[in-house]
């Protein structure tokens, strides 16, 4: 999948560098605190103490841009540590450039201490190094980092630093665009931005979150001035959208339209798409006699399963795939490269397809002015079939995007660029069915066998889960998950991971040890269908899963639940000698963020409980927020609400 890169220890997140890697730079580490037990959308404010680790007393950014897309930039900032626990966010400090495409160097470097003292870091302390690799992906890469070491710091002593970019190899020529974004979770002080360039580059600006924009023409050239006097930090509730859709932001931009930004990047890579014999060959292999959609997936699935991911940022090549033909040959690419080999596989098939760029992240927005900085990954889109594909994604469902890809504005880019949504929650293709067969003992131990059989997105994460572990490991994994219920053992028997174009199907048995306690009576909640088996997903504890979203009573900024929809059918088997005291009562709620149904019933000496759960959205705004938990508020108590025998 994607590569993380390591998040600067700058605390300002600004955009402007290529994304071959599929990841340009994260925003900012989303605070993850988890206010379950809030009643409110985030933490009230202390003005003089926000709980802020550290403060950006000064920032001042300026930046002469030329006709040709180069530009200088110059900045100085002073930054206070609140929090001296933490003093490793900014020691040592770094800044990530492309080597290929900029010269970065430290003007001025010192720390000053509240008694007057100054400390001057000196060359020797300042270093450059290669980025490093994310775990899990290998990488090519100019990207450098350019580290100060600092002396220890102490509470609120200051960094100052003044340093210059220049940027020696426009991105895209006679083109800038640039924004500076400040994380909600920050807190700062006097940041001013002065932008100079050609009038005739038709610059424009615009602002999110209280940014004071003014602009002055002095003759042939244009002066465009962003200031934000003061920002408190405060912090979102859990399980909201990234940071980096509701932070203030200021930016510039000299692309007129999206549909612009579509069209820069495929003037550089439509013709890394011709069809050679290479990939004219491995077409007709790949799709064998196949017509149609079946052909389609065919060359899907060789694709994602022949073609290593690896991260290349490589000079502009951050903006430039590699050709089809290279790719085949090396049996390796970034996100662009997939992207580019799976349209020229069509391509020799007679198929259309063209590239979408698309942000990775937990973001669900665009900002206000068109920019190419704002995507970091490169996905497919079929326009005679209103499909998006990743092949990047070895594991995804044909036509079917993973969790991070969904419910999002991408650029289409190809003759017609254009802004086109992914697919939203859509219950009905990202589902999960689990039916089990439980069985209570007298000594209160539990046994099941199981069977799941998931869509979509659910899919994805099985099946990616699934190829990373060793069938040898299945018992230890479940023992891992039976630990919170007393611990057992079990294993698992999971379909074909590489089957991409058929539901992934997992079967399950298990015996847990001291379940519940027994006597006289006997009370224990409901086992909870899909997360027990083989509960490996992100929301492997449902209880978990729907506190993180209900907690607050409202929210400031849109929630995503990556839910989709749940639905799981139990038959338990009651020890002899027990009869049923006491059943939950059954849920049936219908409202505008979804659906939710819950039903018990006793046939003999079995109880058969039916839940279903679909939510309409993957991102609910504040408005939407009171339906969307009323809804998990119902299926929280339902989980939560015993099942009571009795000796008879």
């Amino acid at each position: 999948m994607l590569l993380r890169k390591k998040i600067p220890s700058a605390l300002i997140f600004l955009a402007g560098m290529a994304w071959g890697t599929g990841m340009l730079l994260t925003s900012m580490a989303e605070a993850d605190t988890a206010f379950t037990g809030s009643t409110t959308p985030f933490v009230p404010l202390n003005l003089q103490h926000s709980g802020a680790p550290l403060r950006i007393l000064k920032k001042h950014v300026t930046v002469s841009v030329q006709p040709s897309g180069l530009f200088t930039e110059r900045d100085h900032q002073v930054l206070e540590l609140l929090n001296p626990a933490l003093e490793t966010m900014i020691n040592p400090f770094q800044i990530q450039y492309s080597a290929d495409m900029a010269k970065l160097r430290v003007i001025r470097a010192w720390v000053s201490t509240p008694s007057g003292q100054k400390y001057v870091v000196p060359a020797s302390a300042i270093f450059v190094r290669p980025e490093p690799v994310a775990a899990g992906a290998p990488m090519y890469s100019h990207a450098k980092v350019l580290s100060i070491v600092l002396p220890k710091l102490g509470k609120n002593d200051q960094l100052h630093l003044i340093t210059e970019k220049t940027q020696t190899t426009p991105y895209f020529a006679k083109q800038y665009s640039q924004f500076w974004q400040i994380p909600v979770s920050h807190s700062v002080r006097n940041f001013q931005v002065k932008i100079t360039a050609p009038r005739s580059m038709h610059l424009k600006a615009a602002q999110t979150g209280g940014w004071k924009i003014s602009q002055q023409n002095h003759g042939k050239m244009v002066q465009i001035s962003a200031r934000m006097s003061v920002h408190h930090a405060h912090y979102p509730g859990p399980s909201t959208v990234d940071e980096s859709q509701f932070s203030p932001l200021f930016e510039v931009s000299t692309f007129p339209t999206w549909a612009a930004v579509g069209k820069a990047y495929w003037s550089r890579a439509a013709d890394k798409a011709a069809v050679t014999p290479l990939v004219q060959k491995t077409a007709a292999d790949a799709s064998h006699d196949l017509q149609g959609w079946d052909a389609e997936k065919a060359l899907y699935s060789w694709d994602s399963h022949h073609i290593r991911y690896v991260g290349l940022e490589l000079g502009v090549g951050g903006f430039v795939p590699i050709s089809a033909n290279n790719t085949l040959q090396n049996r390796y690419g970034d996100c662009k490269a997939h992207a580019t080999l799976l349209q020229a596989l069509f391509n020799a098939k007679g198929f259309k397809l063209y590239p979408a760029l698309i942000n990775w992240n937990n973001v669900f927005t665009l900002p206000p002015l068109p920019t190419p900085f704002w995507f970091n990954h490169a996905i497919d889109y079929a326009p005679q079939r209103h499909l998006f594909l990743d092949s990047t994604g070895t594991y995804e469902t044909p036509g079917q995007l993973a969790v991070g890809e969904r419910d999002k504005p991408t650029i289409v880019t190809g003759p017609h660029p254009r802004v086109v949504m992914t697919p939203g929650a859509e219950p009905g293709a990202n589902q999960l069915d689990y039916s089990a067969d439980l069985t209570l003992h007298r000594n209160g131990d539990l046994s099941g066998t199981a069977k799941m059989v998931t869509h979509g997105w659910w899919a994805w994460m099985y099946r990616e889960t699934f190829a990373s572990i060793p069938p040898s490991a299945y018992p230890r994994v479940m023992n891992t998950l039976l630990l919170r219920d007393g611990g057992g053992s079990g294993s698992f028997v999971p379909g074909d991971p590489n089957v991409l174009d058929q539901p992934f199907t997992v079967s399950a048995h298990w015996h847990t040890v001291a379940y519940t306690h027994v006597g006289d009576h006997i009370s224990f909640p409901i086992p909870s269908g899909p997360y027990l088996t083989p509960g490996l997903s992100g929301t492997a504890n449902p209880i978990r899963a729907l506190t993180r979203v209900i907690g607050p009573l409202q929210r400031q900024h849109p929630v995503t639940t990556y839910l989709g929809g749940i639905h799981w059918i139990s038959t338990i088997h009651l020890p002899a000698g027990y009869r049923v005291e006491y059943l939950p009562p059954d849920q049936h709620l219908h409202n505008s963020a979804g659906s939710f149904v819950y039903t018990l019933a006793q046939k003999n000496q079995n109880v058969i409980v039916h839940y279903k759960l679909r939510l309409k959205r993957v991102v609910y705004d504040p408005r939407q927020y009171p339906a969307l938990r009323q809804l998990l508020k119902r299926d929280y108590a339902a989980q939560q609400s015993p099942l009571i025998l009795v000796r008879q």
